[in-house]
């Protein structure tokens, strides 16, 4: 008999606390900057994309790169720029739709990774030989950093080159504790200047906190439009909330309008990513027929359908 496998999501706990985006709410080029669109944006080439990658990591460094130049940051010894915003940068402005890519696994996972990188050099500061031992605390602290990235679902890899950096690299280990609010300010303005160029001809971000529709009560994950098909609970008739699969087997749908997954179901952020492209590519077909389209969402079934 197979052993249960060892699983937990914290967010799953913390998305119920949440609010809901209302970037709807917003005037509509605030709301376009932030990456709500009411309709899927259409394809573009791959040409275009090498095109805004472009113009995207110059921009978004030469505009980190201004900022750590002033007198407030240069008086700490900040450098020109910290390494790991480079590969940063590729994610940020080519990558745009991967969920390594989105604010949240950008921002957190970068300040995660400085305060481990941080505290982890100053425990080992407190040895008279620490010169000596700075690879070992460099290996420790990007290990720390990738687990406690996984508990958090915030996993960015370049930040995994923080941690590095601020145990291995002098001149970033002397910034001590200035270098936590250094990186968030650098995470912030790559994010910054990603919302400006990426949604020009493309969406950025996908998402601010999590693919999953948040704050909804009683489970109910459809918004209510008045359309033909959906009773008073806003569920859709015929749905696998309302109408049971054949023999009761539990299974996964996945519609224009929304993604049910049994309750005991537990996914990860690519696995939930892969269901929110299969969701966009049916909305997406639906867009000549369709007079419109309410936002998707991902829901887990109490029942188990």
């Amino acid at each position: 008999m197979q052993e249960p496998a060892l699983d937990f999501v914290v967010h799953h706990d913390i998305n119920h606390i949440v609010p809901r985006p209302r970037l709807h709410l917003l005037p509509k080029p605030i709301s376009w900057i932030l990456g709500y669109r009411s309709q899927p944006m259409p394809q573009i080439g791959s040409v275009l994309v090498w095109l805004w990658a472009f113009v995207g990591a110059f921009a978004g460094l030469l505009v980190v790169q201004a900022v750590f130049q002033s007198k407030g940051i240069k008086v700490h010894g900040a450098p020109t720029v910290i390494a790991s915003f480079g590969a940063a940068a590729i994610l940020e402005y080519h990558t745009i739709d991967s969920p390594l890519s989105q604010p949240r696994n950008v921002i957190l996972g970068e300040l995660f990774a400085a305060i481990i990188g941080v505290g982890i050099t100053k425990l080992f500061q407190l040895n008279s030989n620490f010169e000596n031992l700075r690879w070992v605390a460099g290996a420790l602290s990007v290990g720390i950093t990738s687990a406690f990235m996984g508990f958090t679902n915030t996993i960015h890899p370049p930040a995994g080159a923080t941690a590095l950096l601020a145990a291995t690299t002098p001149e970033i280990t002397e910034l001590g504790w200035f270098l936590i609010p250094l990186i968030l300010l650098g995470s912030v303005l790559l994010v910054a200047v990603g919302c400006v160029t990426n949604n020009i001809q493309r969406q950025f971000p996908i998402y601010w906190w999590t693919p999953v529709d948040l704050c909804r009560p009683n489970g109910v994950d459809i918004e209510k439009q008045g359309q033909v098909g959906e009773n008073d609970t806003g569920v859709l008739e015929g749905s696998p909330c309302e109408k049971r699969s054949t023999a009761g087997r539990p299974h996964i749908m996945v519609s224009d309008r929304l993604i049910s997954i049994p309750d005991w179901l537990s996914l990860d952020s690519e696995e939930r990513w892969m269901l929110e492209v299969l969701r966009s590519k049916l909305r997406e077909g639906l867009g000549s027929t369709s007079s419109r389209v309410t936002e998707g969402t991902l829901v887990h079934d109490p029942d188990s359908c």
